[in-house]
């Protein structure tokens, strides 16, 4: 059996239960639905706003985004920044408490989110609308990791989405970025065991010969051995003009990379709100450099705490 799939992060409270049933549960909770060969997941940042790093997994996780606005506010706000910022292509827009286009207009203006459709809330054609996209499935395969744990009688259980390519049944796989080795004993998706899964699948994957602590969150799987790893980045940053700040060297933020999170310090360069410029950023640990970018977190609160981005290469 073969699925196609599709991620969707859902920002707006209880409206990601309606959709799916409910699954792990973290900062971030899963929903999955399966819908005749597709299998649809939804991520919601559960513990947003209290905590950006929920969005911006919820971001990470997701190929698609599912915003429903109920307020005009500080909080959407930061959204409509974070979303810009990742370079969210593809979302939709569903308008509640009263809210009108012409409401929310001046904000996604200039943006990304200016060509999201506005769709109803109503589940039957929601499905419909985020089971149409598909991912290009061909390559070698990159996986994500946002959890893993101990299953009696199975071992090493890594849950994630196939981001790139097609993952396969008994294949060698290296767990960046320590470039561990493990191979691939089983996969199920939706709880059915499959020979293969391709991009746009969330899995669990049953892993041979390693730990849970030794495929922590943010973790990359792929049979490749040349994903670059690094911790320093010479690249273009862009901050949205509601940055608090100029961004100059000496400074030290957060940066966000997949599912990891770390500080990283300016070493040289700077770059003023609603400019871009390039900068030398300097991570306090190594990371797979997977992706097109890294996003920039305050790592205090002032909001919006994502304020922009940097554009890897």
């Amino acid at each position: 059996m073969s699925f196609n799939g599709t991620v969707a992060a859902v920002v707006g409270k209880g409206l990601a239960a309606s959709l799916g049933k409910k699954g792990t549960e973290s900062d971030v909770t899963l929903y999955n639905h399966k819908q005749g060969d597709v299998i649809l997941s939804f991520v919601e940042p559960s513990s947003y706003p209290e905590k950006i790093q929920s969005l911006a997994s919820s971001l990470n996780i997701a190929d698609q985004v599912l915003l429903k606005v109920d307020a005009v506010d500080k909080t959407l706000a930061e959204v409509i920044v974070a979303l810009d910022a990742y370079g969210m292509k593809t979302g939709h827009i569903i308008l509640g408490g009263g809210i009108t286009p012409d409401a929310i207009q001046p904000l996604i203006k200039d943006t990304i989110l200016a060509c999201y459709s506005i769709i109803p809330e109503q589940v039957a054609s929601l499905r419909e609308t985020l089971a149409g996209r598909f991912l290009p499935s061909e390559g070698e395969p990159i996986v994500q990791v946002d959890h893993c744990f101990q299953v009696n009688g199975v071992g090493t259980v890594a849950l994630g989405v196939v981001k790139e390519g097609v993952l396969r049944r008994h294949e060698n796989l290296f767990i960046y970025p320590e470039r561990t080795e493990t191979m691939v004993k089983s996969i199920q998706v939706h709880d059915i065991d499959v020979p293969e899964a391709s991009a746009g699948v969330r899995v669990g994957l049953a892993l041979k010969d390693v730990k849970p602590d030794q495929v922590v969150r943010g973790s990359v799987l792929s049979p490749r051995g040349d994903i670059r790893t690094a911790s320093v980045f010479d690249a273009e940053a862009r901050l949205s003009r509601y940055a608090p700040s100029t961004l100059r060297e000496g400074d030290c933020i957060m940066v966000n990379v997949g599912l990891t999170y770390t500080p990283a310090e300016v070493a040289s360069g700077s770059v003023s709100p609603g400019e871009s410029s390039r900068v030398r950023l300097e991570l306090e640990k190594e990371i797979p450099v997977v992706g097109g970018r890294m996003l920039l977190l305050d790592p205090g609160q002032r909001m919006p705490r994502v304020f922009g981005c940097v554009e890897r290469s």
